[in-house]
């Protein structure tokens, strides 16, 4: 009988290693939303290093076969078994994700800057929107026992210290928790969560605050926190757009767009960059239907990609740059076009690893 299991083990361990041999090897995982690991050049310099032995551990962690099947059904498995998290996401009481937040390290860093720019730009009107995460709104649907530092204590950081209007949207937020303002599988709000945020710009500005109608546009989607436990089991997403009617000039690096919407991502993985097409380093817009004359440059994250066409109604021109992408002056761009309005759209998950962030005064 021994003899019969250690005959199977040595054949299925042969099965998996002809499969890692044999089987096409993708160079990009969309359910990760990264490159996969290549194999360095065996030499004597990258086995000195280390570099060869660590390439070949990722090497075969990446390239297992049926890796994400396997990785999905052990997360299940475990789910099922009361686990309650795994890989920083929380699995909520009702089958959502929700990720982990640790206490930041750079706050205090980016305050510094965000108030050196403030200051050197203090005839401009700069407002601050840092948006909570759905952790905020629904810590109550995971174990108590969690280990999450306080989005309260790190948002009331920045709305002391930052010099610039402060848009608090908390309170908007845990009004409407009943409603579908963040996804069930992804670390950004929804566009009803970006709509309730851009009523709070509205008020806090004194300005008209449009209604708008809405378009299902899919069914299928699953998000950055489904990638990292690839647990089908969990809930799905929708994706909605704004059936904004007015007429816009919008270019984005260079490519002109027919509309704050990129079909092509709807039947891919990443479908949250059907909003605008994903990040882009500037996008300007111009608004045909509007007797504004004001203009508005936008500061942001990713978080501000279905927020846009809320706002678009409200400007003449409106300039969105994303700062990691963004390799020229801000500053010029700022003075070039006479911009006196600035809006800084930040989630307060992200903005403490944001490389863009902490390069707006270069």
């Amino acid at each position: 009988m021994k003899k019969i299991i250690s005959l199977l083990v040595v054949i299925i361990i042969f099965i998996f290693l002809g499969l890692l041999v044999f089987l096409p090897k993708r160079n990009f995982s969309e359910n990760e939303n990264r490159y996969l690991e290549k194999m360095v050049k065996f030499n004597f310099r990258n086995i000195k290093s280390g570099k060869f032995q660590k390439s070949v551990d990722n090497y075969f962690s990446d390239h297992f076969p049926l890796r994400d099947l396997l990785l999905g059904s052990k997360n299940k498995v475990f789910h099922i078994l009361g686990v309650y998290r795994m890989n920083d996401v929380y699995y909520t009481y009702d089958n959502k994700l929700i990720e982990e937040f640790n206490k930041p390290k750079n706050n205090k860093k980016i305050v510094r800057i965000i108030n050196k720019f403030s200051k050197k730009n203090s005839d401009k009107n700069i407002s601050f929107l840092l948006a909570p995460t759905s952790l905020y709104v629904y810590e109550d649907n995971i174990s108590k026992y969690n280990l999450n530092y306080s989005e309260d204590d790190v948002i009331d950081y920045y709305k002391k210290h930052l010099d610039t209007n402060f848009i608090d949207v908390r309170e908007s937020m845990k009004s409407h928790k009943s409603e579908y303002i963040y996804y069930n599988s992804d670390h950004h709000w929804t566009t009803l969560g970006a709509y309730y945020a851009y009523k709070d710009f509205c008020q806090y500005n004194n300005m008209r605050c449009d209604n708008f109608n809405y378009k299902k546009v899919s069914d299928d989607f699953r998000g950055t926190l489904y990638s990292k436990v690839l647990d089908k089991s969990t809930k799905k997403d929708y994706i909605i757009k704004v059936d904004n009617r007015n007429e816009y000039n919008i270019i984005a690096d260079d490519i002109v767009l027919n509309q704050f919407y990129d079909d092509n991502y709807l039947n891919k993985k990443d479908k949250y960059s059907y909003f605008l097409g994903g990040n882009r380093g500037l996008i300007t817009i111009e608004n045909n239907n509007t007797n504004s004359i004001d203009s508005i440059l936008i500061i942001k994250d990713s978080y501000a990609n279905c927020f846009i066409p809320f706002i678009s109604n409200n400007y003449k021109n409106i300039y969105v740059v994303d700062p990691r992408y963004y390799e020229n002056s801000i500053d010029e761009l700022i003075d070039s076009y006479n911009i006196k309005n600035i809006l800084f759209i930040y989630n307060v998950l992200t903005i403490d690893d944001d490389i863009g962030i902490l390069s707006i005064n270069m």
